[in-house]
């Protein structure tokens, strides 16, 4: 186990790579990202002033803007350079600035300062051979900041246009998600803001799976053809036939505005559980259907297989039977499948938390999805390839503590 674990562990890298490299790729592909919304707004604009004396119309996205967003957004790169920035593996361009040399070859630009988080001026000198050097007057340590030029193309400005930057390794590798293309907010304070609600209905929706779910299931599959059987399968697979957001819709109208006994939308710490129950029930409905039935089936197989009459036969009784020989043999599929359910629960369910407006990771998926929010989708789906990967080994280690006999020796 010990050797089958580092291996798994050692996998690790090169799939959370495949992964992140495919997902920037589409990001690239995809139209409709932050470059394209500000030139159809420059666009926009360029129509609305069509005929109007005196007014400028560049719109909210000039050249420059453009080549800064660009810039920003990693835009500027080839793919794949600009894939090993964002992934941390690249040097970057940080904490940079752009500014204009004049004529004489003089030029200055304020820069911020990562230590003091205070801004400090830089100059920048051109000389007759048109190499660029970098000064300053203040403390700050400029060996790490280098200058280049950053020209414009079909530039009117005759001006040589340079940035000054810190070359640095500052990628997810380095915990620095990007900003969102829609808040102008670091990734990683969005998705940190968002987690403790989904972890709290995450957390409840794995106890309600396995600990309510499962014994369940064990139950009917005790009871199998009885009264108690047949109505709660019938209740089982009405949740599990319905969807989820149908059911959000009808205990929305049901319980929090016939009989106003719960929230209708948002979350208050106040009052957890009452904010907790309808969406809770609405989101793990299907889950909890369809573990409870594969639990109750998976029993039954066991039950009615050779080893459980051979078992009886020696004299042992129901009781162990059941616990000991059919009961582990029934659990291994559903230990199998903790990973993925863990990523499930953990990302939540858009609908849901749409229609109970839950601020939530799901939430916050479907608005980075709806507004191309690119730097957001990257950042989510970094968290849960990351908890994907991890639940599948967590998923090995459960099967082989349910059963003994399994190892991973290959």
């Amino acid at each position: 186990m010990r050797d089958y674990v580092l291996r798994r562990l050692l996998l690790i890298p090169l799939t959370f790579f495949g992964i992140t490299l495919v997902a920037f790729l589409m990001t690239r592909l995809v139209p409709g990202g932050p470059i394209e919304r500000a030139m159809a707004e420059k666009v926009q604009a360029q129509q609305k002033m069509v005929g109007r004396v005196g007014l400028s119309a560049n719109g909210p996205a000039s050249p420059e803007e453009l080549d800064n967003l660009k810039r920003q957004y990693g835009f500027d790169r080839p793919v794949l350079e600009a894939y090993g920035v964002w992934l941390g593996i690249v040097r970057g361009q940080n904490n940079w600035a752009i500014t204009r040399v004049d004529a004489v070859g003089h030029g200055e630009v304020d820069v911020m300062s990562p230590k003091s988080s205070s801004t400090q001026k830089i100059f920048i000198q051109k000389n007759t051979q048109g190499e660029l050097s970098i000064s300053t007057k203040d403390s700050l340590d400029i060996s790490q900041w280098k200058v280049e030029a950053a020209p414009l193309p079909d530039d009117t400005n005759k001006n040589l246009r340079v940035i000054v930057f810190q070359p640095q390794f500052n990628g997810i590798l380095q915990g620095n998600f990007g900003y969102s293309t829609e808040s102008d907010k670091p990734v990683v304070d969005l998705i940190l803001q968002k987690l403790p609600l989904s972890m709290w209905f995450g957390f409840w929706g794995m106890i309600i799976a396995y600990f309510i779910a499962v014994p369940l299931g064990i139950s009917k599959a005790m009871r199998n053809g009885s009264l108690y059987d047949s109505a709660s399968s019938v209740l089982i697979f009405f949740g599990f036939a319905i969807p989820g957001f149908v059911l959000a819709l009808s205990g929305l109208y049901l319980f929090c505005f016939h009989f106003t006994l719960l929230p209708h939308s948002g979350f208050n710490w106040d009052e957890p559980i009452k904010s907790t129950i309808l969406p809770l029930a609405c989101e793990s409905a299907g889950a909890f259907a369809a573990m409870t039935m594969f639990m109750k089936n998976s029993l039954l197989d066991n039950l009615s297989a050779d080893y459980m009459r051979t078992a009886k036969a020696k004299g042992v009784s129901s009781r162990r039977a059941l616990y000991v020989h059919a009961l582990r043999n029934s659990i291994i599929p559903l230990a199998a499948s903790f990973g993925q359910n863990l990523g499930f629960f953990l990302t939540g369910s858009f609908l849901i938390e749409y229609t109970f407006d839950i601020d939530g990771i799901g939430l916050l998926s479907y608005d980075a999805l709806v507004h191309r929010d690119f730097p957001v989708f990257l950042g989510l789906l970094t968290i849960s390839s990351i908890v994907l990967l991890i639940g599948n080994i967590l998923s090995d280690l459960c099967v082989a503590a349910v059963d003994p006999r399994i190892r991973f020796q290959k």
